[in-house]
């Protein structure tokens, strides 16, 4: 860090301790891009960081945006700096921050990526946590427990990034729910079911046929599946159910806010 920069932090605190916030604002703003511009990643996360803290305060209820800028561009550096955690926290203000101030689209962006930041963490933290990077000490949890509490957090967040984008990509449940017809389709040719009574291997036509009117629930009773077909049967009209609740949820979420 040069002098010229120091000085400039020095004095934000300063402001900062005298209840100056639009001062201690501009000042950290001022200091955070300059850290941007010469690549200190871990310095330009706490400057943002502690400019979108000042407006917060200085705002009191009037606006948001510029402390969720802030806290967003304080993000964005943390993530470069390699420290996932810190990101996903300061994602989650951001998010916040633009919620209050009705900026939705950026609210559904910043809570997207302090999931996926998240996620991030838990990965490197099960598989190189030396690649972990802190920007600020924080406390550990340690022991078997904490170890499987992160295990679970890691599928929950890897399930819900598949599936529907943590609420934020619908999309992929539409994907993910053509993925199990077309999955349980192929396993349909592979078995037998009964059509008026007869016994018979599908083709791909009739399987596909057969797939959606499962995966829908719908049921007619013109096929009925046999043997092992049964036990993809129950599988895919479990998905069904839930993927389409979670389309549906998903894009009421994502859509409905304006």
């Amino acid at each position: 860090m040069d002098k010229a920069t120091k000085i400039l932090e020095e004095e934000a605190y300063a402001f900062l301790y005298q209840e100056r916030f639009d001062e201690a604002f501009n000042l950290f703003k001022k200091a955070a891009d300059i850290h941007q511009e010469k690549g200190s990643h871990k310095e330009a996360a706490l400057c943002f960081a502690a400019a979108g803290s000042s407006w917060s305060v200085k705002c009191g209820e009037k606006t948001f945006y510029n402390a969720a800028r802030c806290y967003e561009q304080a993000s964005r550096e943390a993530e470069r700096a390699g420290d996932y955690e810190y990101a996903s926290l300061l994602y989650k203000y951001a998010a916040i921050n633009y919620e209050k101030d009705m900026e939705f689209f950026n609210f559904s962006e910043c809570f997207y990526r302090s999931k996926e930041c998240r996620r991030k963490f838990l990965t490197y933290h099960l598989l190189n946590p030396k690649k972990i990077k802190p920007i600020a000490k924080s406390e550990e949890e340690k022991g078997f427990g904490a170890f499987l509490k992160r295990i679970i957090q890691w599928f929950g967040l890897t399930f819900s990034y598949l599936v529907w984008g943590h609420g934020e990509r619908p999309l992929r449940t539409l994907i993910a729910g053509i993925a199990v017809i077309l999955f349980s389709a192929f396993f349909y040719t592979h078995g037998y079911l009964s059509e008026g009574g007869v016994p018979c291997r599908p083709d791909f036509s009739n399987a596909i046929y057969f797939s959606v009117i499962t995966f829908s629930t719908v049921g007619y009773g013109d096929i009925i599946p046999l043997g092992p077909a049964k036990a993809i049967v129950m599988f895919e009209a479990l998905c069904g159910l839930f993927t389409m609740s979670l389309f549906i949820v998903g894009l009421s979420r994502k859509y409905l806010r304006i």
